[in-house]
Order: structure tokens, then C-alpha cells, then sequence
């Protein structure tokens, strides 16, 4: 039996009656117990829960009767609206196909977590036995990453709804997506030995990262190592070993490679803050790739597809027939690069390498590049070989979307690690409060909502610590600090002034020039390469006037 997390006690009953509400009677059971297990429920009870309301409500209306019940004429549907375009743009081939779909059939749609999805189902099916040059399988580690309400769920509802299809032409087709929730390594472990090719798909994935970041010798801890461990697994002649424990009976080992996929959903504070330095330096973070969606809650989608495609499920089907195929045959097929691709892949290879010569003893963005060419060429050979299963070739098209999609998971993450929303330690909150005096300092007019004084102050570089409390108070990096945020904010602006980026200036010139009686603070290092020129005029205006 696979090792499962604790239910963690039940919702108040108007939330269990929103549940009753929220599926529809051609929903699979293990699609309604997966979404009772990330909103705390019993799985099992709400099956029978919502099954029971299901029956209920056909009975009352003429159900159980033969009575036909009386339905008013449905209104003329209009046209399906077009499908924007993700940040990355829509995937080439097949790819984009499944990606569609799972647009299309969302009740609030979101082309990222549409991309998501259409990329961990295909790397559940071929990760295994489509090979990269190199020897590398091609499973994915993807980390959806977007604010509550936004329609996540899509996500596993439109993979649920593919594999539905495809297991009605090929019932082993269930095999490679699993919706379950691992507890531990040697329950990781224990499930690839019996299933080596599959994506593993995870709601609020964020929190295992938080029991990750605090657990150092449990269950958790061993989880991470395994993670970290079978990413790199998936080719030809690799063992995914185990651990041996002193009872035989807990001991979990796989004498073979294995092609594991995961598929988590998470928001951003969670996820962002439970990163720590370790999961940089060790490299645990460097195999995940991010899409994030930032965007606000869209509107209901009013044109629902709820049934994929003859072409489509076929030509997953074929994917997934064979694997099965070649699992059977003990068959890996090589993906090819074109000349093109080829040049275009040195060429990023190169550019990493460049950029981690760049980074220094800074292992944060040393990690951000340390495997981006690797996650670039699994994509790209994941698209060629859904595009052309028998004979896969990466061409410049594949390539050039893979390239776009990890670059802005680059761009983002190393954004928000200059902006301090990387974990909670002593680090973070140094760059989110030069974060905020950046802010302050380069967007006009962002002062005027607090007093009308820190305006003038502003356009004279001057920082009053009363803006940097209002602004990191509610932050987790200072709200969550053990002695609370006001001495986590003395802490880390005692540490700046230390090091030479801050420098408290004199209160009385403050009081006189600008009626501000409290304490503020001058930058005296900082990148100010993006302000305008205005900006940078007030700057050496101010720097000749608050003389050290």
C-alpha cells in the first residue's frame, strides 16, 4: 500500500456543500478524491457524498421515473472567443494541441496552466523511452506557480479528461499519471519500482516544499533527497537505488532507470518563501521549471469543450502505445537534432556557461543556469518526439519554444530573488527592503498615499523608515522573524548600514527641510542604471547636499 499523508480534519459543511456542487456526474472517483484530499476531506466520504447528491438530484428530476424533465431551450452559443497567447507563446504540434484542449475545457482559463498541464502529461508518457543526446530521459520537473482562484484545478481536470479518452482505446494509458500524494522517499521509491514512467500530478505542492525546507531528518527530508535523486534517472543503463533501512521490511529499492515526472501547482508565497539557500546550493531547485501566471482571475469560460478530439486522443494513444511497446522490447529511440537546433542548442549551452562564470561565489544564480540547457533540451526533444514519435527530430520551431519558456522562468526567478521574495532568511529581507527603496526611490508619486512630505523626500533621496515599516510589516520574511517585524526590520537595516548600502542621515536636517521627525535613511549603494534621468538628478543633487 503506497504511504499517503494524514487527512488533517474536515471543512466546515457550507465548504462540503460547495464541494456536492462543484462536480459533474461524468467526473472519475479519483478525480473527486483527489480534490477532497487538497481541501482536507476524507476522499472515500466525499465520493459517496457527492455520489449520493448526484442520485438525489436525478431522482427529483424524473430520473428514477423514465419521466423526461422539462429543460428550457438553451440559448444560442456565440462563437468561442480566441485563445490569447501564454508569455511563451502556444506550444508547436501536439503539444499545443493538448494544451489547447485543456484551455478550452477550463471553467476559467488560463493558457499557463494550460502549458503545464500539456507538458507534464506528455512527459509522464515518453519520458522514458524517447531518449535526449546524451542519454538523458525526457521527465520534467514543472512548478505551476499562481495566486488563488485563478482556476489551478484546470490543470487536473483536463489531464483527468485525456486519460479518460484514452484509456477507453488503451486501458494501461491510466498508468502514466498518478494523482497520489507521497508521504515520504521510500513511498516514492516503493511506487516507481512497480510504474518507472509516469507524472506525478500534485495540488499545493508549495506546502511540501515549506515541511521540505523545516524537515532535516524526517519523512519530508527523505523526500527531497529522492527527488533531487530521481531527476536525473530517467536514461538508458541508470539505477534509481533506494534506501536501506536496518528493518528489511522498510527498505526500498529500484535496480532500474525510471522516468519521474512531477506536476505540482502551488501559489507564490508559499513556494517562494519556503525556498532555502540549501535547496540552491544542492541543486534541488535548479531541476524544477517554473511557469507563473500573475495575471488576475479570468472570466468564466462560457464555450466549454468537454470532449477532446478523435485526432488528439489518437495520437496520444499511439504516444502511449509505444511506450508500452517498447517497455515490453526494452526499446529507447534517440531524438535527433537538426543542424539548426544543434547550433542553437551550443549556442544557450555556451550562454549558461557564460553566466554561471558570471555569477561567481553567488550560488543562488549560479543554480538559476546550472541545468537551464539540460530542462531546454528535454522540452524541445518532449515536442519532437509527440510531434513524430517513430523518427523524432528537434527542429528550430521546437527549440526556440523551449529556449522562450525557460528563459522567462529564469527572468522571473532571478527578479524576484533581487526583489527578496526567496525564502525568509537574513538575505531575503536585506534585498526585499533595498527592493522597497528601490521603489521608492524610481516610481514617482509612490509615496503620496502615506504623507504628502515623503514626496519631496523621495525626489531627494531620502528613505523615511516609516515607509519601510508600513511596507514590510505584513511581509513573511520580517512577519514571521521570531522576535516579530519591527526588530527584524532593525536587524536587516542595522546590517545594510554595516555593509555599506544604507546610511541613517541627520534628524535634524530631515525635521527642518521636510517636517519629518523620524528616522530615514540614505542609499549609498545601489543600481540606479534604470531610473530616468529626472531621478538621477534629484539623486546628485542630494548626494552633494547630505554630506557624510
Amino acid at each position: 500500500m503506497n504511504q499517503r499523508e494524514g487527512m488533517v480534519g474536515q471543512r466546515p459543511p457550507a465548504i462540503q456543500d460547495d464541494m456536492l456542487r462543484r462536480f459533474d456526474p461524468d467526473d472519475a472517483d479519483w478525480y473527486i478524491m483527489q480534490c477532497a484530499f487538497d481541501a482536507g476531506l476524507d476522499p472515500h466520504e466525499t465520493v459517496r457524498s457527492v455520489r449520493a447528491a448526484q442520485a438525489t438530484q436525478h431522482t427529483g428530476q424524473g430520473g428514477s421515473t423514465g419521466a423526461v424533465p422539462i429543460v428550457a431551450p438553451a440559448a444560442a452559443a456565440g462563437p468561442a472567443p480566441a485563445l490569447p497567447t501564454p508569455a511563451f507563446g502556444w506550444p508547436p504540434g501536439i503539444a499545443g494541441e493538448v494544451a489547447r484542449f485543456v484551455y478550452q475545457a477550463a471553467p476559467r482559463p488560463v493558457p499557463e496552466v494550460a502549458v503545464a498541464a500539456s507538458l507534464g502529461l506528455l512527459a509522464g508518457i515518453c519520458g522514458r523511452r524517447w531518449v535526449a543526446p546524451g542519454s538523458s530521459g525526457l521527465n520534467l520537473y514543472i512548478m505551476l506557480v499562481a495566486r488563488s482562484a485563478i482556476g489551478k484545478e484546470a490543470m487536473h481536470k483536463g489531464i483527468g479528461t485525456l486519460v479518460r479518452a484514452m484509456c477507453m482505446k488503451l486501458p494501461t494509458a491510466g498508468n502514466h499519471v498518478a494523482f497520489d500524494n507521497f508521504a515520504s522517499g521510500p513511498a516514492l521509491l516503493k511506487f516507481v519500482a512497480t510504474n518507472p514512467c509516469f507524472v506525478n500530478v500534485v495540488g499545493e505542492f508549495g506546502k511540501k516544499f515549506e515541511k521540505m525546507a523545516s524537515d532535516k531528518e524526517g519523512p519530508h527530508s527523505t523526500l527531497r533527497t529522492e527527488l533531487t535523486n530521481l531527476y536525473q534517472k530517467s536514461g538508458p543503463g541508470s539505477v534509481a537505488g533506494g534506501i536501506a533501512y536496518s528493518n528489511k521490511d522498510n527498505n526500498a529499492r529500484v535496480s532500474t532507470d525510471v522516468a519521474y515526472s512531477l506536476l505540482g501547482e502551488t501559489t507564490p508565497g508559499t513556494f517562494f518563501e519556503s525556498i532555502t539557500p540549501s535547496m540552491m546550493s544542492d541543486g534541488f531547485m535548479s531541476r524544477f521549471t517554473v511557469i507563473e501566471y500573475d495575471g488576475e482571475r479570468p472570466p468564466r469560460n462560457m464555450h466549454q469543450v468537454s470532449t477532446p478530439s478523435d485526432a488528439l486522443i489518437n495520437s496520444l494513444v499511439s504516444l502511449a502505445g509505444l511506450a508500452l511497446d517498447w517497455d515490453s522490447r526494452n526499446i529507447y529511440e534517440l531524438v535527433e537534432l537538426t543542424q539548426d537546433a544543434q547550433r542553437a542548442y551550443d549556442a544557450f549551452e555556451d550562454r549558461c556557461d557564460d553566466k554561471i562564470k558570471e555569477a561567481g561565489a553567488d550560488e543562488s544564480r549560479r543554480q538559476v543556469w546550472n541545468r537551464a540547457a539540460l530542462k531546454v533540451l528535454r522540452i524541445a526533444c518532449l515536442l519532437a518526439a509527440a510531434d513524430n514519435p517513430t523518427h523524432p527530430r528537434v527542429t528550430t520551431e521546437h527549440f526556440g519554444w523551449a529556449i522562450g519558456l525557460v528563459e522567462r522562468d529564469i527572468a522571473l526567478f532571478l527578479n524576484r530573488l533581487d526583489s527578496g521574495d526567496i525564502g525568509t532568511d537574513d538575505h531575503a529581507r536585506e534585498q526585499k527592503v533595498l527592493d522597497v527603496c528601490r521603489r521608492f526611490l524610481t516610481q514617482e508619486k509612490v509615496a503620496e498615499r502615506y504623507e504628502k512630505s515623503f514626496e519631496s523626500m523621495r525626489l531627494n533621496s531620502i528613505v523615511p523608515r516609516a515607509y519601510l515599516q508600513t511596507m514590510t510589516q505584513k511581509l513573511a520574511q520580517f512577519g514571521g522573524h521570531k522576535f516579530g517585524a519591527t526588530s527584524a526590520l532593525d536587524l536587516t537595516l542595522r546590517s545594510l548600514i554595516a555593509a555599506g548600502n544604507l546610511m541613517e542621515v541627520d534628524k535634524s536636517k530631515v525635521g527642518e527641510g521636510y517636517n519629518y521627525h523620524g528616522t530615514a535613511y540614505r542609499v549609498l549603494r545601489f543600481d540606479f542604471s534604470k531610473q530616468g534621468e529626472e531621478s538621477r538628478a534629484a539623486i546628485r543633487t542630494a548626494m552633494s547636499f547630505w554630506k557624510d
